[in-house]
């Protein structure tokens, strides 16, 4: 099920949506893939059970509904590590420096997906 999660406070600096987007991550020993649970154009947290430190620069490859695939480069800024009462492990990872019409295609997309979800029978 999929929701819309509005920013709370000053702590996000754009816009999100809580929606399941495929997303490869490739660090320089490892690469992971999961679903893309959180996406904004500041960003993505990806669910995996495996995450690389804090700090490491990746590349990202994100699946958006309807179009080839995007291109980034991030940094991981947070992992939730596996265990007990752990719903969503993985990373949430700061996409770095994205091109302008990547950024752009990402905005529309997290803005299209916000509509879709507010429409959709409850």
């Amino acid at each position: 099920m999929s929701d819309v999660v509005k920013p709370p406070g000053p702590i996000r600096r754009s816009a999100r949506v809580n929606h399941e987007v495929m997303v490869g991550v490739t660090s320089e020993h490892e690469t992971w893939s999961g679903w893309g649970t959180n996406l904004s154009t500041g960003g993505v947290f990806v669910n995996s059970h495996h995450s690389p430190p804090v700090g490491t620069k990746v590349s990202v490859l994100v699946q958006l509904p309807g179009h080839s695939e995007c291109k980034l480069n991030g940094r991981v800024v947070r992992v939730q590590p596996s265990g007990p009462g752990v719903d969503d492990p993985g990373m949430g990872i700061e996409f770095i420096e994205p091109d302008a019409a990547t950024k752009q295609l990402v905005g529309q997309m997290v803005e299209k997906l916000t509509q879709d979800l507010a429409r959709a029978p409850t």
